[in-house]
């Protein structure tokens, strides 16, 4: 299989946490004139049909015209992360199906299609009741590459992918085996007359749980980085790049590392939550405005978004939970009024200028280090914040 059209994706793809997020990343892109994915999860951006996410509350066409309002320069790539079935939260919480979540998630992705998404991640990682068999991945996954493929033809869209069909894990992948599963699921693709996927998501020792990353890139790097290159170059036979997800919590050696051993790109997602989540707290302690800032803790605690990053055995603090939970209760009712009155005690301070500044910071140190960009240019909310 060969892949032709538009020029190499980006190397970084970008969470869209909170509306600063999705803010702080156009700002980072048109400062260094260069492109970057933005990667909503379904549990966070999907079509009001299928329950909506947690992001600013925006639908799937929302989103995208927010994005497109605001990137006048269209740096911004607009990719579906993790779409499949049982990737919604509704899904398992209505004891879907296979038939139902199938239809599900092909509804998702052609709302996706219709609103001008440029990249489907196919993931189908998930069954009801925990992780799906290789094989029972393999066939969804293949089915909806197909279907996804036909409506973009059938809209006269053009549209890219990406696949994966297992979870995140602290390990690489055997390479042999990887080179068996990739090989299969393309040689299904080719039989079926379909393009080779942009990107295969595999393991490469990255995994984030609470707020570091847990994987073997750190505590193995040498090791993590040869069994890297050969992965990418399974990619590479088949027609494809390698992706890299949880790249969260990394510092500069590590990403370095994996980009110089074939990852393609890389996703970074929970950490801007974090850091968006931790300036909010800074500049609440700096206003000295404590009953507000121990509310804010309260309503991000009680969320209980928490749970799904724990350590196992964790003794981590309730504290600390309510910080990985924060960025969740941004769009909630209870939170805008508290943002409201917070605001109303901050004369002169622009609120959401000081959290996109941390945000972009941030943002800033993976762009640079995935070698998007070469020189650090500070973005005006930065300087000024």
């Amino acid at each position: 299989m060969t892949r032709n059209g538009p020029p190499r994706m980006p190397t970084l793809g970008v969470g869209p946490m909170s509306k600063n997020a999705v803010d702080a990343t156009v700002e980072l892109a048109r400062d260094h004139d260069t492109r970057i994915m933005l990667i909503p999860s379904r549990r966070q951006v999907e079509s009001a049909a299928l329950g909506g996410g947690y992001v600013e509350r925006w639908t799937t066409d929302e989103f995208a015209g927010y994005v497109r309002d605001q990137d006048k320069d269209g740096l911004l790539l607009l990719c579906r992360d993790h779409g499949g079935p049982w990737q919604h939260p509704a899904e398992r919480a209505g004891n879907y199906s296979e038939e139902q979540a199938m239809a599900a998630s092909l509804a998702s992705f052609r709302a996706d299609i219709e609103a001008g998404f440029d990249l489907l991640h196919i993931d189908t990682c998930l069954d009801l009741d925990g992780s799906a068999a290789l094989e029972r991945a393999i066939a969804r996954l293949v089915k909806l590459y197909g279907e996804c493929h036909e409506t973009a033809r059938e809209l006269g869209r053009e549209v890219r992918f990406e696949i994966g069909f297992e979870g995140q894990g602290v390990d690489t992948n055997d390479p042999a085996e990887f080179r068996d599963q990739v090989t299969e699921v393309c040689s299904r693709l080719a039989a079926d007359r379909l393009p080779a996927p942009e990107f295969v998501v595999a393991q490469t020792g990255t995994k984030v749980l609470e707020t570091e990353n847990t994987g073997a890139l750190l505590t193995a790097p040498s090791a993590v980085g040869f069994a890297v290159a050969q992965l990418a170059r399974v990619c590479a036979d088949v027609g494809s790049s390698l992706k890299a997800h949880n790249a969260d919590y990394l510092p500069a050696e590590s990403l370095r590392r994996l980009m110089q051993r074939g990852v393609a790109a890389v996703n970074v997602a929970p950490e801007f939550g974090v850091v968006e989540t931790r300036a909010l707290l800074e500049l609440l302690d700096e206003l000295g405005l404590a009953a507000e800032r121990d509310e804010f803790l309260r309503i991000a605690h009680a969320s209980g978004a928490w749970r799904k990053w724990l350590k196992p055995g964790t003794t981590t603090s309730d504290h600390e939970r309510a910080v990985i939970a924060g960025h969740y209760v941004f769009a909630t009712g209870e939170f805008r009024e508290l943002k409201d009155r917070i605001a109303a005690q901050a004369p002169g301070i622009d609120l959401d200028a000081r959290l996109r500044a941390a945000v972009y910071a941030a943002q800033l140190h993976y762009l640079v280090h995935t070698g998007a960009s070469v020189a650090p240019v500070l973005a005006e909310s930065v300087r000024t914040a």
